[in-house]
C-alpha cells in the first residue's frame, strides 16, 4: 500500500488538456469529493463547501473568467470555498489557518482523480465575483481554489514542449538548520 500511495504522488501530473468527448460520471466525482472530505483539518473544523459542475454550458462561460484555464476545458470543475460564517463563528478560534486546509482537500482531489485514470489540474487565477454571481454563491462563503477534473487527452500538435528539469530533493533540504 505505502508503495502504491508513493507511486501515485510520485505519477502524478498536472492536466493542462482534457478529452472532450468523454464526461467524468457522477460516481467518479463523488468519489473524489469523498477523498477531499477525509482530507485532514486544523482542529478537525469542517468550515469548507465544495461546488461541483457538470453543465458544459456553465463551464464553458465560467472559463470565459478564468485566465488560468487556458489550454483545455476539463469535464468538471469543484470550486474549494470557506465558509466564513462558520469561521468567525464563536466555536472557531482560527483563521488563517482555514486557507492551508484548501490545500490538503486539494491533494486529496488530485490524488483519487489520478488514481481513478482520470486528469485533474488545480487552478486559482479566476475571477471570484464572476464565479460567486454565475454561481449564485452567498456572502460569507469564498471560493478560493478549483480543481478541473477529466479524461487525458494528447496536447495539440502546436502546442510547445517546455524541458523539465527535476530538482533533487537534496537541493530543497536543510538538515539539522538553514
Amino acid at each position: 500500500m505505502a508503495l502504491e500511495t508513493l507511486e501515485a504522488i510520485r505519477t502524478r501530473r498536472v492536466a493542462k488538456y482534457y478529452d472532450q468527448n468523454k464526461s467524468v460520471s457522477d460516481d467518479l466525482l463523488w468519489t473524489i469529493l469523498e477523498a477531499a472530505r477525509w482530507a485532514p483539518t486544523g482542529g478537525n473544523e469542517r468550515v469548507h463547501h465544495f461546488i461541483c459542475l457538470t453543465e458544459k454550458s456553465l463551464i464553458k462561460k465560467i472559463k470565459l473568467f478564468f485566465p488560468g484555464m487556458v489550454a483545455g476545458t476539463p469535464s468538471a470543475l469543484i470550486f474549494i470555498c470557506i465558509n466564513w460564517n462558520l469561521v468567525w463563528d464563536n466555536t472557531t478560534k482560527r483563521c488563517p489557518e482555514v486557507s492551508y486546509d484548501v490545500g490538503h482537500y486539494s491533494q486529496n482531489m488530485l490524488l483519487a482523480a489520478h488514481a481513478l485514470g482520470l486528469v485533474a489540474g488545480p487552478m486559482s487565477s479566476f475571477s471570484k465575483e464572476a464565479i460567486r454571481i454565475l454561481l449564485n454563491i452567498p456572502d460569507g462563503i469564498d471560493p478560493r481554489f478549483c480543481i478541473g477534473i477529466g479524461h487525458p487527452a494528447k496536447p495539440p500538435a502546436h502546442m510547445p514542449s517546455w524541458p523539465k528539469k527535476k530538482l533533487k530533493v537534496e537541493s530543497l533540504v536543510q538538515w539539522g538548520s538553514y
